[in-house]
């Protein structure tokens, strides 16, 4: 249950405040909210790279179907790509990475400052 709520706590951040703040600004706060969401490494850092990676395509997406514009295409064949699909998927692994590193930092940096056990 801690994970899904971590997971939907960064969704949240990503979705509110990607179009407001820059990425790294949002990058930290969402290392922040690991730091502050105790737990396991791994399950910070699939926490953050699904809830930024689901944010950074689905958005894009909806934008897309709705608009039905052919803006992304354009952009596509740009860059090389055969269709805008490619664009979206390439930065949904981009955000799943960032978004996965920033959350694994924040716990660990979280870890670094929590007070340890002394008995021994």
């Amino acid at each position: 249950m801690k994970f899904i709520i971590h997971t939907l706590v960064i969704a949240l951040i990503a979705f509110l405040l990607g179009s407001i703040v820059p990425y790294y600004v949002m990058m930290i706060l969402i290392g922040a909210v690991s730091a502050w969401f105790r737990g396991a490494a791994f399950l910070a850092f699939i926490a953050g790279a699904i809830g930024v990676a689901s944010v950074w395509v689905i958005a894009p997406l909806v934008i897309w179907s709705v608009s039905g514009s052919d803006l992304p295409d354009k952009f596509s064949q740009i860059m090389g790509f055969s269709n805008g699909t490619i664009l979206v998927g390439i930065t949904g692994v981009m955000g799943f990475l960032i978004g996965g590193s920033s959350a694994l930092t924040g716990n660990f940096l979280g870890k670094l400052f929590r007070e340890r056990n002394a008995g021994y």
